[in-house]
C-alpha cells in the first residue's frame, strides 16, 4: 500500500493527500508551546466543568438518585457516536473538526453557515456559565466560602480568567511565526 493512503478504502472518498493520513506526519515539531498547551489543557476540561455544574442536581433532586446512573450513561451515547463521527469524518476530509465545512459539505453552505453561527452562539452562553464557575471553585479551592458565597466576587472572578485565557491566546497567536510560502 502507497504511502499516505488510508488503510480502509472507503468507496466513493478520495484518499487523504500525503503526509494527512492518521499516524504520518503530525505536527511540525515545536509547533505548540507552553502558552499553547495550558490553553489546550484548560480547554479540554469542559467535561469537568459540566460535571460540575449540574452533578449537584443530580444529586440534590429527590427520587433521582437511583436513576442517576442511567441518565448519565444515556447522555454518554450522543457524545460517543459525536466521537466517532469526528473519527470517520477525520479520515475522509481532515479538517480539524470544523462544523462549518463539514456541514457544508454535507447538507450545503446554508446549513454550514448556521452550524457555524450556532457554535459562536453556544459558546458565548457557555463562557459565561464556565466563568461563574471558575469564579467559584477558585474562591472554594482557598476554603474563602464567604467570597463564594458574593455574586459579585464570584463575577469579577471569572471575568478575570476570561481575561486570562484571552491574554495566553492573544499572547499565544503573536508570538507565531508566519507561515512560509
Amino acid at each position: 500500500m502507497e504511502s499516505g493512503s488510508l488503510a480502509t478504502p472507503v468507496p466513493g472518498v478520495q484518499r487523504s493527500p500525503a503526509g494527512s493520513a492518521p499516524g504520518e506526519k503530525g505536527l511540525k515539531s515545536n509547533a505548540l508551546g507552553f502558552a499553547s498547551n495550558v490553553v489546550i489543557g484548560v480547554a479540554s476540561t469542559a467535561p469537568g466543568y459540566s460535571l460540575a455544574a449540574s452533578l449537584g442536581f443530580v444529586v440534590a433532586v429527590a427520587g433521582i438518585g437511583l436513576q442517576a446512573p442511567a441518565i448519565l450513561l444515556a447522555s454518554f451515547v450522543p457524545m460517543l457516536f459525536i466521537a466517532a463521527a469526528y473519527y470517520y469524518m477525520n479520515r475522509a476530509d481532515p479538517d480539524c473538526g470544523t462544523t462549518f465545512t463539514w456541514v457544508s459539505k454535507a447538507m450545503g453552505p446554508w446549513a454550514g453557515w448556521l452550524g457555524g453561527w450556532a457554535i459562536i452562539v453556544a459558546d458565548v452562553i457557555v463562557m459565561a456559565n464556565l466563568a461563574q464557575i471558575a469564579g467559584l471553585y477558585s474562591f472554594r479551592l482557598f476554603d474563602w466560602e464567604s467570597a463564594a458565597n458574593s455574586t459579585a466576587a464570584v463575577t469579577a472572578v471569572g471575568v478575570v480568567w476570561i481575561a486570562i485565557m484571552t491574554a495566553i491566546c492573544v499572547i499565544g497567536s503573536s508570538t507565531r511565526s508566519p507561515p512560509s510560502a
